[in-house]
């Protein structure tokens, strides 16, 4: 397994994909901190900040702003707010990331059918999931923390602490966004075994959340049908939820509901593999 693992990142580290992964997380970062305002993927939410977005004085002075600098001056009117943890709470935007990490680990064997030739040789399908599995989750678990400290460093730099919490508060922001986190991406690592072919992947993953949010919404306006459980356990509002101080008890819903899209999703997943014909 561990060999497997070595000769994965061996080739990842040949290509270009983990690179433009590092250097989207970087640019991302500097939008941010630049802006002092997090940038998410998704439906719009008032959480992202402590800034009332309702404010229409506040907003048509944003509207009315004519430079970065102007933005910058209107954003730190508003008052000083815990931006480090406003742009963990966005982390939502790492699953695109997440895609990118299943796609080069993972989905490339099927589409260049290289996996039939691993798997005729001295690897079993369970340490082939295994392996895969294992180094996603390395990979996915590195690049969220390079995030979170990357992004914690620049926001000093640029705006001051006076927008900045502790390193040990983002840290542990960070912690308890992983169950929900792992969770997700054992959905992609479970498309990824049941669809098999790249293409096939990216056609189901990458619309998948905003899909999903734009459905169930869809179908609780039309219907008048209260949605309390979706604003508060859907992937993008829970992570944004956790950077917010929540409630122990929410904390714990949450891990919960993280640990069983693992275990569901794997089991889903490794069965499949293990029932599916390779070609």
């Amino acid at each position: 397994m561990l060999n497997m693992m070595k000769a994965d990142m061996y080739r990842i580290l040949k290509g270009k994909a983990i690179y433009i992964i590092f250097v989207f997380l970087i640019l991302t970062s500097f939008v941010s901190a630049i802006g002092i305002s997090p940038g998410h993927i998704g439906m719009s939410t008032s959480g992202s900040t402590t800034i009332d977005i309702n404010d229409a004085e506040f907003v048509e002075q944003l509207s009315k702003a004519k430079s970065l600098k102007d933005v910058r001056e209107i954003m730190k009117s508003g008052g000083a707010f815990e931006l480090d943890k406003a742009v963990i709470g966005t982390n939502a935007n790492l699953y695109y990331l997440f895609i990118v990490l299943v796609v080069i680990v993972l989905c490339t064997d099927f589409s260049n059918k290289s996996i039939k030739n691993t798997l005729s040789s001295a690897i079993s399908r369970k340490k082939y999931y295994g392996s895969k599995t294992l180094l996603i989750f390395l990979l996915a678990t590195f690049f969220t923390f390079f995030n979170t400290y990357f992004f914690y460093f620049l926001n000093i730099i640029i705006n001051g602490k006076e927008f900045a919490s502790s390193l040990l508060e983002v840290t542990k922001v960070t912690i308890l966004e992983l169950p929900l986190l792992y969770g997700i991406i054992s959905l992609l690592i479970c498309f990824a075994f049941l669809f098999k072919k790249t293409s096939t992947f990216n056609t189901v993953a990458i619309p998948f959340i905003l899909g999903l949010q734009l459905v169930v919404i869809g179908i609780t306006s039309l219907f008048k049908i209260k949605a309390d459980w979706f604003y508060n356990y859907e992937f993008q509002f829970a992570l944004e939820k956790i950077a917010q101080n929540p409630s122990t008890q929410y904390l714990i819903a949450c891990t919960v509901l993280g640990i069983f899209y693992i275990l569901i999703f794997h089991t889903i997943g490794y069965y499949s593999f293990k029932k599916s014909e390779i070609k």
